[in-house]
């Protein structure tokens, strides 16, 4: 048995008692929580730092991994997208599949226990099978006109099965506001809710996102031209992208929106008065990375949203690490409260993906790993204790 405890110790919701001894088995099951005053002093193992459960990364791409170092940053989302779709293809399958192993272990190291994924191939199937890591892989469909809405469902219907069949959590989610109808939305959540399974989005990562629903204009009519996929069907809204598809999610489905760069609000009050079911993801290496800029977190803490935390991919970021996305936002926007982010780094992440059961707390008889965090105020690293 071990007996641990910290300078403090977060639970997943809250900070404990600074007297908190975690007892461990040898299999990293905590067997009881209790205070020093029950334990042999000598037999304490005390750390600086805080003591916290196993972090949740509810917004990865594994599939990416390949691409790391290649793309430039600062280019904006249109041109690091247009990059991505050049070359995701010019590896051979052996280097990305090794990439990918090497990510799913730089995860573990950096005390990640559970992943959302999002995939749009079976690539991934063979790494997440063979990791300790929870994996939830979000299958995602692209399609902006309305009349591919079936084809596209029914193609995203059949990697869900292979997932299924390789006995990996799945479920379908829209790519982004201008890459997925409204008609595509709707049928993906609905399977969703079939399901009991979350779903996520990408949401006004870019200023011209919510230019081209606002007025159909901005960088992304370059991408579709680039892309040859015509759009004269669409007609402007008038409105950000997230109030012109909030709607057609089904709203009793975990719903995840993802980086949240450039919502205001008017987007949150309208967003949270059709949806009760939603988390906000925050991955503020890849917003730097790519539009050089970052959301207004302290806007989405005062209007209680529930955030989780998410690395991106190697594609656009330079690690995959919880606590250098906690240290991003600290040194950034310092006022963040650190108990904040630790929430969202553990329990709001598992809450998420529906494994609160085994993961983002500590609590007697759970295993859902035990990390401690060391250093400074946004100079933080990370150590796996179980």
């Amino acid at each position: 048995m071990r007996y641990i405890t910290a300078t403090q110790v977060f639970s997943g919701k809250e900070f404990l008692p600074i007297n908190t001894i975690l007892v461990l088995n040898d299999n990293g099951l905590i067997t009881d929580i209790t205070t020093k005053e029950t334990i042999e002093s000598s037999n304490i193992e005390h750390f600086e730092g805080i003591i916290c459960p196993g972090f949740i990364n509810t917004h990865c791409h594994l599939e990416l991994s390949h691409l790391k170092n290649l793309i430039k940053q600062h280019t904006g989302i249109v041109d690091f997208g247009l990059t991505v779709m050049k070359h995701r293809n010019d590896f051979s399958t052996e280097l990305q599949q090794e990439a990918m192993h090497l990510a799913d272990q730089e995860m573990q190291i950096q005390g990640i226990v559970a992943v959302g994924d999002i995939s749009n191939t079976n690539d991934s199937i063979k790494t997440k099978q063979q990791s300790n890591i929870y994996y939830h892989t979000f299958v995602e469909l692209i399609g902006l006109n309305p009349e591919r809405a079936n084809i596209v469902f029914d193609t995203g219907k059949q990697l869900l099965l292979e997932y299924s069949k390789a006995q990996l959590s799945v479920s379908l989610a829209p790519h982004a506001p201008y890459s997925a109808s409204l008609e595509l939305i709707k049928k993906i959540t609905d399977n969703c809710l079939l399901l009991n399974k979350p779903t996520s989005i990408h949401n006004q990562e870019s200023k011209a996102e919510n230019e081209f629903f606002n007025s159909k204009t901005g960088d992304y009519l370059r991408l579709y031209e680039t892309i040859k996929i015509p759009v004269d069907y669409f007609k402007p809204t008038q409105k950000s992208s997230m109030q012109s598809v909030i709607s057609a999610f089904n709203n009793q489905v975990r719903t995840l929106l993802v980086h949240n760069t450039f919502t205001n609000q008017n987007d949150l009050e309208i967003a949270k008065s059709v949806h009760s079911e939603l988390y906000w993801c925050l991955c503020p290496h890849a917003n730097l990375y790519i539009e050089n800029t970052l959301p207004d977190i302290e806007l989405l803490i005062s209007n209680n949203c529930r955030l989780t935390l998410g690395t991106d991919s190697l594609a656009s970021n330079t690690n995959l690490s919880i606590i250098e996305e906690i240290n991003c936002i600290l040194k950034h926007q310092p006022s963040t409260s650190i108990e904040i982010l630790l929430n969202a780094a553990t329990y709001n992440g598992a809450k998420f993906l529906g494994i609160e059961s085994e993961f983002g707390l500590i609590e007697k008889n759970r295993k859902g790993g035990i990390n401690l965090i060391k250093g400074n105020l946004g100079n933080y690293c990370v150590e796996k204790l179980a």
